[in-house]
């Protein structure tokens, strides 16, 4: 069975998934062995060993390398913290494409502008996408996945951008 398709039944038979944070195969193994459903491959973990900011520094083939190797070497699924998606729909669609075939269970993309800055730098700038660029990348997304059970998870920013509510809703619908 593809770790897609156990993902998606986690998150269908479950009330909550315990997913844990992870930034190599070894964090990822110890997520794994403490019993947790799935693995988080965080962009902050993942640039922090590095010891940069995360602010779209690294490219997406360090943060691939990353995330395939904790597939690799955990048996539960790996969800990949993708940031912004590395650029515009045709960055997208090759992401998810290089992303679903290493056996990543899903991917996460955040409605903020590239580069973004981490959510939460203070004073930082969280400039947020149009709806219409985001809602183009989830399409990118969801056309250039080959398997139904992929994970695509459009992550929205507008309440930490200080954007309220009704925005976060307005741009969740």
């Amino acid at each position: 069975m593809l770790q897609s398709e156990i993902l998606r039944k986690k998150i269908k038979s479950k009330s909550i998934v315990r997913v844990g944070g992870a930034f190599d195969s070894m964090s990822a193994k110890l997520v794994e062995i403490h019993g947790f459903d799935a693995v988080w491959a965080g962009s902050f973990a993942i640039s922090a060993t590095r010891a940069v900011p995360d602010a779209s520094i690294l490219t997406m083939t360090e943060f691939f390398d990353a995330a395939s190797n904790m597939t690799e070497t955990c048996k539960i699924p790996v969800i990949a913290d993708c940031d912004t998606g590395y650029g515009g729909p045709s960055n997208v669609s090759h992401m998810v494409k290089k992303y679903e075939n290493a056996g990543i269970a899903g991917i996460c993309i955040e409605d903020k502008i590239f580069p973004k800055q981490n959510s939460l730098l203070e004073n930082g700038k969280n400039e947020l996408l149009s709806e219409k660029d985001f809602v183009s990348k989830i399409i990118a997304a969801k056309k250039a996945k080959q398997n139904n059970d992929f994970m695509i998870i459009a992550r929205v920013e507008a309440l930490i951008s200080g954007k309220g509510m009704a925005e976060a809703l307005k741009r969740m619908n």
